[in-house]
């Protein structure tokens, strides 16, 4: 096991520590950014609203999955934090293998199921007859590499999980670069259009898992996917879907809300589809940095947690949330001042920059809310508190956002559509320092609880002695 990558959960100071973990966390996403921005850009280079069109409403699809792989990987590296810091490595590995082989099983399923009610899914989330055919295309592949996607996903959490970030960086990295070099080659030089695109991601995918694998199968981690510590458990399933159920449903809201988003939008037209397809991705640059800062986070504050050292959990969020507000101030001003730019960058079409730029200017409003909420969310995870973590995970889409906008889209039309989401943040944000306040006051009890029984033995101690 290494021992330097536990010196950084344990030992290192706090801000030290979070870039340690961090900044490799957000360079993956960054990746990942990138590779959400590639396939709009290129398939965008058509110049053909309804193959980017397709992308847009086939993307909640691919969310799903990753939905499906956090209910392993958020709940399974959740509990692995909190293992290390109470030393219990060996339970730490039969987590993470049954982790590992828990998602082969489910992406068997989700291959098969996908493939087979394709048609049916595809109506369900209002894809248009223009669209059709270019969404099956795309979802046929993505579906066929189900358990790469799944397993991928997983296996980057569980690293971050025991401290080794810049591992879980490198293999979304080579994944994604590759997946960015072969977008061009196959949706424009073979002309494959978006089926182009599914083939390049599951290409870029496959070599991600391999280095992942590579990594398990040849170097000293704290986990393992070794078959021997396969041991599912009611314990090891009741600690993983306590947290992963939560993150999941987070997911699929997400999905949903951006189906219902395709859907109002499609009420209007296929470009505001394209238009709203591009400020998704394009909002996500900022969002997943946030991610990426708080799933850095996670191992850290997990890990003082399961160890009770109380200081370093606090000082842990103080210093996070500090650096997420001035992320989300950065990128409101950014795309304030460049909205045009920035939609232009992936289609030279007049009428979806101009509903870009009303869509882009409608969201910033709420992107300040949303650091400090994805961190207190992740926090939640990392100390095992599902409640709260389900509260949060059905309240920003669920709760507020998918309401909201047939409220707002019916009394305002496009005006109510556009700011149903910020609004929604906003809300959410209150939600969650209100959750937040209340549990934290009740580690801060717990440890105070734990502190004076230490202490009043070594009084009485003292007292006898005089």
């Amino acid at each position: 096991m290494d021992e330097k990558r536990l010196n950084i959960l344990r030992d290192e100071p706090v801000l030290k520590a979070i870039m340690s973990l961090a900044i490799p966390t957000i360079m993956g996403m960054i990746v990942q950014v990138l590779y959400n921005l590639t396939d709009t850009f290129f398939v965008g280079k058509l110049n053909d609203p309804y193959q980017l069109a397709a992308v847009s409403v086939a993307f909640p699809l691919f969310i799903m999955l990753m939905a499906i792989s956090s209910v392993f990987g958020t709940g399974g590296s959740s509990y692995i934090s909190r293992l290390l810091g109470q030393k219990d490595y060996l339970m730490a590995k039969k987590v993470n293998a049954t982790t590992f082989y828990s998602c082969i099983f489910i992406g068997i399923m989700v291959t098969f199921a996908g493939l087979f009610f394709i048609s049916p899914i595809l109506r369900l989330i209002g894809v248009t007859e223009a669209t059709f055919q270019y969404a099956s295309q795309y979802l046929m592949i993505i579906f066929s590499g189900s358990i790469i996607i799944i397993l991928n996903f997983s296996l980057g959490l569980l690293l971050r999980a025991e401290g080794a970030a810049k591992e879980a960086m490198i293999g979304m990295m080579v994944g994604t670069g590759l997946n960015i070099i072969l977008d061009p080659f196959f949706i424009l030089y073979l002309n494959q259009g978006v089926r182009g695109a599914a083939i390049a991601t599951i290409i870029g995918q496959s070599l991600g898992l391999s280095y992942y694998l590579y990594y398990y199968l040849k170097k000293n981690t704290a986990g393992s996917i070794a078959w021997k510590y396969w041991t599912p458990s009611r314990q090891i399933y009741t600690e993983i879907f306590k947290i992963g159920m939560p993150s999941s449903l987070n997911h699929v809201l997400m999905s949903v809300a951006n189906t219902v988003s395709n859907i109002v939008a499609a009420s209007y037209s296929d470009i505001v589809i394209a238009a709203f397809g591009i400020n998704f991705r394009v909002f996500s640059m900022a969002v997943m940095l946030m991610i990426g800062l708080a799933a850095g986070t996670q191992p850290l504050i997990g890990y003082s947690y399961g160890a009770k050292n109380i200081k370093r959990f606090n000082e842990t969020f103080k210093t996070a949330g500090l650096i997420s507000t001035g992320i989300a101030l950065f990128f409101t001003a950014i795309f304030y001042f460049f909205p045009a730019q920035l939609i232009q960058t992936f289609i030279n079409d007049q009428e979806v920059i101009n509903y870009g730029v009303q869509i882009l200017k409608a969201f910033l409003i709420g992107l300040p809310f949303v650091g400090i909420q994805m961190l207190i969310m992740v926090t939640f995870q990392a100390l095992g508190k599902g409640l709260p973590t389900l509260i949060l995970s059905i309240s920003r889409q669920g709760l507020f956002f998918i309401p909201i906008i047939f409220i707002l889209n019916r009394l305002f039309g496009f005006s109510g559509f556009i700011y149903a989401q910020p609004i929604a943040n906003i809300l959410t944000f209150i939600l969650a320092v209100i959750l937040f306040q209340r549990i934290k006051l009740q580690i801060n009890n717990q440890y105070q609880e734990i502190d004076s029984k230490i202490i009043s033995p070594k009084l009485e101690e003292s007292c006898s002695k005089i």
